[in-house]
């Protein structure tokens, strides 16, 4: 009965523990950068942020709105991107952009991949942000 109990409360622990996915219908803007060279979006400062240029891309809020939120250990980056968000309580998180195109990254909890419907508009964001890359 004591293994019983003890099972439950691990169990409970962990799964209210776990981090949620992102509720992106309480995002309200969404910022996006080009990193300077041999920089993360995990080692990227807030301070050196607000040094960058944002590009706002407005219909990011719509895609991601239906992306796919999971828990994946590995993934394979082909560029990458910061995408900051601001949420309506006044936080702020970042987010790795894959440039390969269809997921990005929360650090330390969840990937977000973009639905196959929005593959071609997610690409053209990403697109974008490699014509800015390219004039910098």
């Amino acid at each position: 009965m004591n293994n019983i109990i003890l099972y439950l409360l691990t169990l409970l622990y962990f799964n209210t523990n776990e981090e949620q996915c992102v509720n992106w219908n309480e995002a309200r803007n969404f910022y996006f950068y080009n990193l300077p060279i041999n920089v993360t979006t995990e080692r990227i400062q807030w301070a050196d942020i607000d040094k960058l240029k944002p590009i706002k891309i407005n219909n990011a809020a719509r895609i991601l709105g239906s992306s796919e939120c999971k828990k994946q250990k590995i993934a394979i980056w082909k560029d990458e991107y910061l995408l900051v968000v601001e949420f309506n309580d006044g936080k702020k998180r970042k987010f790795k952009v894959s440039g390969y195109g269809g997921f990005l990254y929360d650090p330390g909890r969840k990937f977000y991949f973009v639905q196959e419907k929005d593959k071609d508009e997610w690409q053209s964001v990403i697109q974008t942000l490699r014509a800015q890359t390219n004039r910098n």
